[in-house]
């Protein structure tokens, strides 16, 4: 029978395990947001496309199709956002561990 020491268990000092729910919490976070962001800007350049195609104006909105513009700039906003904020994260993680692995090759 073999004793397991404490690095033996799964999910201890493990920076791989503490980078995946990091990663998951940001981008669960980031495509809440940026899919009401993306969809508040569609909103805007929809309003700002039917001032120049003199499109017809409905009282109460901002534009009579603002969901087809909300929807699709949500689509938009929920991929990107969460894709450049764990881009960025994955590049913060590759540049600490080769400073990592670098100082610890010095010794």
């Amino acid at each position: 029978m073999s004793e397991k020491t404490a690095g033996d268990v799964v999910g201890t000092d493990s920076p791989g395990n503490d980078r995946l729910g990091r990663n998951i919490g940001v981008g669960c976070f980031t495509l809440v947001i940026g899919f009401f962001s993306g969809g508040m800007i569609a909103v805007l350049l929809g309003k700002i496309a039917s001032f120049f195609v003199r499109a017809p104006v409905c009282e109460g909105v901002p534009l009579c199709d603002w969901h087809v513009w909300m929807l699709s700039g949500g689509a938009v906003g929920a991929i990107t956002l969460p894709v450049l904020a764990i881009w960025r994260l994955r590049r913060a993680d590759v540049r600490s561990d080769a400073a990592l692995h670098e100082s610890s090759n010095r010794g």
